[in-house]
């Protein structure tokens, strides 16, 4: 007997045994319990040694059925032995259609049940786990996942909490490397999520930016900034854009993009002169150092650090770049940014950017620095040292 018959002969044994333990009523007693356990765990371990032919006999077994009712019956208060089961059945299906086939008739409504409601770190990452690999074979089931903002958010939410969930972090991978599952994704969002989404990709840009996709850049920059009118733009795209606009691969996408230079240009001057226009509007300036510290409205303001990133995403599409330093020049956009040097409590670090900014407009170009040399001139000293 070979050693794939032998494994196919433990298997089945195993399985007459869970149909037995199944036959008997619930609730089972520990020991039965403990016995069950080390079933699915022998199973579990050595589900990835199967050949086809091997999982094709256990499928016609009943085994995830099997699988199904002591995961609802027995285990639902075992949130470990739950993950063991998941996890099985993950090794199971690895490049098996039939068993993902079977597999998702049995656990996609349990997979999305479970997703949302439980807090046991090991059972969700089980979870989320196979929820990925059937999407992986099942493209409708993904849309279907992609489109649910429950299930999106509940995994970033646990992404954030507890970033050691490994899947949740798979998982989120898969959207932001292809663009239709990001687009898919962010279009079925509510507003607060979305601003979650973009917030994580923002760290994935700090952590893990050869994930992110080309595809996925050219998306934001596109649909949701120049298309986009000022309302319409959130800090989280502008935060995204100004981010990626300081990481070498994404060059093409956005530092060389002009028509994204002129939107950002066209953005700087409307909100600039917004708030100086009143000052109780979304960009008018609070000059109040201590309202960082004793305001956290400030803090969670809709436009905190709106105007910064603004001007974050000038400074690196002006670097070592002429022609966006002229357009800048021709925009009158310097004027604008040495304004923008007084302090303003919604935009802490602003005026750090402001000098970036300048700096980067006139190195190496000699027409953009008497500009800056002539505004210099037609200030108060007091005011360039109050700003300088």
């Amino acid at each position: 007997m070979n050693q794939q018959a032998i494994l196919l002969e433990a298997c089945l044994n195993r399985i007459d045994f869970l149909t037995l333990i199944k036959s008997i009523h619930v609730p089972l007693d520990d020991e039965k319990v403990r016995n069950v356990s080390l079933t699915f765990r022998w199973l579990r371990n050595n589900a990835p040694d199967l050949q086809d032919c091997t999982k094709q006999e256990l499928l016609k077994s009943g085994i995830v059925e099997i699988c199904s009712w002591f995961f609802d019956k027995c285990f639902v208060s075992e949130p470990l032995n739950s993950s063991i089961i998941l996890q099985f059945l993950n090794n199971l299906s690895i490049n098996h259609k039939s068993t993902q086939h079977s597999i998702f008739l049995c656990f996609h409504s349990k997979l999305k049940k479970y997703i949302l409601s439980t807090k046991h770190s090991n059972l969700l990452n089980s979870l989320i786990m196979l929820l990925y690999n059937l999407c992986l074979q099942n493209v409708s089931f993904k849309l279907d996942v992609l489109r649910d903002f429950y299930i999106i958010k509940n995994i970033m939410t646990h992404w954030n909490k507890k970033k050691e969930i490994e899947y949740c972090k798979i998982f989120l991978d898969s959207i932001f490397s292809d663009h239709k599952s990001f687009e898919l994704t962010y279009t079925h969002l509510p507003d607060d999520s979305k601003d979650q989404l973009m917030n994580l990709l923002s760290v994935w840009l700090d952590y893990y930016e050869d994930i992110v996709s080309f595809e996925v850049m050219e998306f934001i920059k596109t649909d949701l900034f120049i298309s986009c009118t000022i309302d319409q733009i959130t800090g989280g795209v502008v935060n995204v854009l100004a981010k990626a606009s300081n990481i070498s691969r994404f060059h093409d996408v956005i530092q060389n993009y002009t028509p994204l230079l002129e939107k950002t240009m066209d953005i700087l001057t409307v909100i600039h002169e917004d708030g100086k226009k009143s000052s109780d509007n979304e960009f008018s300036r609070i000059n109040d150092l201590s309202a960082l510290f004793i305001n956290s409205d400030v803090i969670s303001h809709n436009r905190y650090g709106f105007k910064t990133d603004i001007i974050r995403l000038i400074t690196n599409m002006c670097f070592n770049h002429q022609n966006h330093q002229n357009l800048i020049r021709d925009k009158d956009i310097i004027p604008i940014l040495l304004e923008c040097c007084s302090f303003d409590a919604k935009n802490p670090v602003m005026r750090e950017w402001c000098l970036l900014a300048l700096r980067n407009i006139m190195s190496g170009n000699q027409e953009d620095y008497q500009i800056f040399s002539e505004d210099m001139e037609s200030h108060d000293p007091a005011e360039i040292e109050e700003v300088i």
